[in-house]
């Protein structure tokens, strides 16, 4: 992580987000990255967020069903099929957060899936 610091934002700007970060208890840096990285993919296409699950199976219909990327966050047991390869991974999948189980199909590497990984506590392989 970089520590940065940042000159010239307006005082009520950073009142109402400061504000914003701790109703939604998160750090101010988390929320800033979150808030970089949604301004950077803004030219990328659609962005679909699934969030705040339980347990949840992906499949190769599943991806191919968006017309843009999916992030998946705060998900309990976050499962890929066989059905699913690295190639359709990587174009279909931005990021994957706050994961506690990440079961990976077959043919696709932990070190590969670490690279669209944020907070993941363990990876499987099925």
């Amino acid at each position: 992580m970089t520590n940065v610091t940042i000159r010239g934002i307006d005082d009520q700007t950073y009142l109402k987000f400061s504000a914003r970060a701790t109703l939604e208890g998160v750090p101010i840096g988390e929320l800033a990255t979150k808030a970089m990285n949604e301004y950077l993919d803004k030219d990328q296409g659609k962005i679909y967020r699934i969030a705040d699950m339980e347990d949840i199976s992906i499949n190769r219909n599943d991806l191919e069903s968006l017309d843009g990327a999916v992030i998946l966050q705060n998900i309990e047991r976050l499962t890929l099929h066989d059905d699913l390869d690295w190639k359709l991974v990587n174009e279909r999948i931005r990021s994957i957060e706050n994961v506690e189980l990440l079961v990976l199909p077959k043919g696709i590497s932990k070190f590969q899936m670490l690279t669209k990984a944020r907070n993941v506590e363990r990876i499987r392989t099925a």
